[in-house]
């Protein structure tokens, strides 16, 4: 008996599922053991000769059913299980064939067991088999009960490995001593019982890290910039090497320009990326992609040094939130919510400005950049206790930065200087987003906390904040982890929003046009039927938007918001440009 348990699941079913029941398995049972993606067949192997040796290596197979696990692909009425070719019914169908596999069909999210009658007959036998279910209320009580099953058909120097690997591991310190751990240390010795989560780094870090960690581009780049020549550091790359293949096969055939530039501004360092450089170079510029073709969500850019440009469509929205997602007393000044119509559509900076593109406005203008930003003066103290250090501006804010990341130690006087000077250079109306244009385009049709979703440990893949990465002394989020410890992340290192636009959540606050207000009871009309910037003649106060790279979840909410002097620069506060566009 191998001890090995294989995950067979359906992505655009259950994949979320599949991912938590894998976490949940490593923690009492051998990592190495766990299958849950079958990688590395290369081109001109017979994959389903291949899937029927992977599955024969293991002695519990998990058939993990959700409600659309029989339904049709999206592209066609053909249900996926009637493709003799589907690698779910593949998977089964040879586990199902062997005397020494125990199959465990896996109903989630409310599923039931299909109907004998619905199954092709390979698969058919998978209804004579015991369901165990597993539900999001009673989880960690289901998932106890299906490992108890799992535990009763593996071998007995798996189901007890934690035992025996410590009395392994005392008995290796004292044999190999010295040597052994530094072999550890270093890397020449990948691995010896668990020991290398006690002596190396790399390998502690890895081990905690969950599935969805790992399917962060952000953060495996990161990794193996940290921890390069570890074994670690190489797996992370195989990883890297997955995700990014498995990127490029959804849209190594487009003609659309778009998918294009999202795969390089993610995996501009893979395998595929010269091929996705040189499609895109081959590609013509689309009709729609000056600024004469203003289609909604298409992009342009005025001249090559200019920021490139979303077209974001006129619409409505209710602006602010609930007190149901209050958590600081500031945060009642994100009410009452306002049904807000942005009348016209307008164009904004797909990324937030950069340090590259605010140098050549200093170089060619001689702007002054001040000589002092607020930062946290002892990042590693348990207080945090944030104040303006003297020597720091945009291009030595006290963090490590390129050309490619958000400019910060930046005024509201700066954000707009820099759009005046961009409207002369570009020959258009360049400015501030107001607030209400910031938060439409922040959500992206979305009304829960985040353009996504309301899921917290999701927030490391659409954006830069505190997470694992920083520490225990930080409040942060311990639910995942984005790829970048203290500082800033480089534009469009993840995922976008359904607008097309990076890091809304996270990375640098960004100033706004608006006056701030405790509140949005007195909101002009003007604001609510056209999403027009709300000012007063000499406000003392602006806003700034979108939360900052030392921000815990809460702070980086869409309808976030906060009350910043402007004058002051801080490490925490870029920008980004809206541009008026003909009607």
């Amino acid at each position: 008996m191998s001890g090995n348990i294989f995950i067979n699941y359906r992505r655009d079913d259950s994949a979320g599922w599949a991912g938590r029941l894998h976490d949940r398995l490593v923690r009492v049972l051998p990592r190495r053991h766990v299958f849950i993606d079958v990688t590395g067949i290369e081109g001109g192997e017979a994959f389903a000769r291949l899937l029927d040796a992977e599955v024969a290596k293991c002695d519990v197979f998990l058939a993990i059913i959700g409600p659309d696990w029989l339904a049709p692909e999206a592209s066609s009425d053909r249900r996926r299980i009637d493709d003799p070719n589907d690698f779910v019914r593949i998977e089964i169908a040879s586990a199902l064939r062997r005397d020494g596999v125990h199959v465990i069909p896996v109903l989630v999210d409310g599923a039931s067991v299909p109907n004998a009658d619905d199954l092709p007959d390979d698969v058919r036998a998978l209804v004579e088999r015991n369901a165990v279910e597993v539900s999001r209320e009673h989880f960690d009580r289901d998932a106890d009960r299906l490992i108890a099953t799992i535990r009763r058909h593996l071998p007995f120097t798996v189901r007890n490995q934690g035992p025996l690997r410590r009395a392994l591991a005392a008995g290796a310190l004292a044999a190999a001593g010295a040597a052994t751990l530094a072999a550890l240390y270093t890397g020449t010795l990948p691995s010896a019982f668990g020991l290398e989560a006690l002596v190396r780094p790399s390998a502690r870090e890895w081990g905690a890290l969950t599935y969805g960690d790992k399917t962060n581009p952000a953060y495996l780049t990161d990794f193996i910039t940290r921890h390069t020549g570890s074994p670690e550091a190489d797996e992370a790359g195989m990883w890297m090497k997955y995700i990014s293949a498995r990127a490029w096969s959804k849209i190594k055939d487009t003609t659309d320009r778009r998918p294009l530039s999202d795969f390089l501004s993610v995996f501009r360092d893979s395998a595929e990326a010269p091929t996705a450089a040189q499609r895109l170079a081959e590609l013509p510029a689309s009709p729609q992609s000056g600024p004469q073709g203003n289609a909604a969500l298409s992009r342009f850019a005025d001249c090559e040094d200019c920021p490139e440009m979303v077209v974001i469509p006129a619409g409505q929205f209710l602006m602010g939130s609930l007190d149901t997602e209050w958590t600081v007393v500031e945060d009642r000044h994100e009410g009452p919510r306002q049904q807000v119509q942005i009348a016209h559509k307008f164009a904004v900076g797909r990324f937030e400005v950069t340090v590259g593109q605010f140098r050549q406005f200093v170089k060619e203008t001689g702007h002054a950049i001040g000589f002092e930003c607020i930062g946290v003066i002892n990042p590693d103290a348990p207080a945090k206790v944030w104040d303006a250090i003297p020597g720091r501006d945009f291009q030595t804010p006290g963090f490590p930065q390129t050309d490619d990341h958000p400019v910060v130690c930046i005024n509201w006087d700066d954000a707009t200087a820099y759009a005046n000077w961009l409207s002369k250079k570009a020959g258009a109306s360049y400015r501030l987003p107001t607030e209400a244009e910031w938060e439409y385009l922040a959500r992206a049709g979305s009304q829960e906390s985040y353009a996504f979703g309301d899921d917290e440990g999701r927030l490391c893949q659409y954006g830069n904040g505190a997470d694992r990465g920083l520490g225990d002394t930080w409040n942060a989020n311990r639910w995942c982890a984005d790829g970048t410890t203290m500082g800033t992340a480089r534009v469009g290192a993840y995922r976008p929003n359904a607008f097309g636009l990076m890091d809304t959540h996270g990375n640098v606050h960004e100033w706004v046009a608006d006056c701030y207000h405790e509140g949005y009871a007195g909101m002009p009309d003007e604001t609510r039927r056209t999403g027009a910037a709300w000012v007063n003649p000499n406000c003392a106060t602006r806003v700034i938007r979108g939360g900052c790279w030392a921000y815990p979840p809460t702070q980086l909410r869409s309808a976030r918001r906060e009350a910043w002097e402007p004058y002051k620069r801080s490490y925490c506060v870029g920008f980004r440009v809206a541009r008026e566009l003909a009607p």
